[in-house]
């Protein structure tokens, strides 16, 4: 089953400040009908990355069975983690980065490897549906 999930992230604040998320959950079955769900987080004193991360996280968990998934998300650091292999190699040095340091948002990344353990998700860019 494909999947798309779109998401809009507004953070203030640099480091750490106030942010709302919402993500969108896109299914079109094939006789053509389109589901949607969303979901949302805010955060009142954490960074965007940490955001990113919880609202990408609770739409993967909205999915009942295994998906192919294309999350659209505006946080490149995210998408790069994962699209360059940083996050599975954090995982194989057990939780930590190559300075020898956990990433910040630790228990936040543990949760989107078991979703991109059980899901297969291509982080995209571009328009959003």
């Amino acid at each position: 089953m494909r999947v798309r999930i779109d998401t809009i992230i507004e953070h203030k604040g640099n480091p750490r400040g106030r942010g709302h998320a919402e993500a969108t959950v896109i299914y079109i079955d094939p006789q053509g009908k389109r589901y949607e769900r969303e979901v949302s987080a805010d955060c009142e004193n954490d960074t965007k990355n940490a955001l990113g991360l919880e609202i990408a996280t609770s739409a993967l968990k909205i999915l009942t069975k295994p998906c192919e998934v294309d999350l659209y998300i505006d946080n490149a650091y995210i998408a790069s983690c994962v699209k360059n292999g940083w996050l599975e190699e954090w995982r194989q040095r057990d939780w930590k980065k190559a300075n020898g340091k956990e990433p910040a948002n630790l228990a936040l990344w543990k949760m989107l490897y078991v979703s991109l353990q059980i899901h297969k998700v291509r982080f995209m860019e571009g328009d959003r549906c």
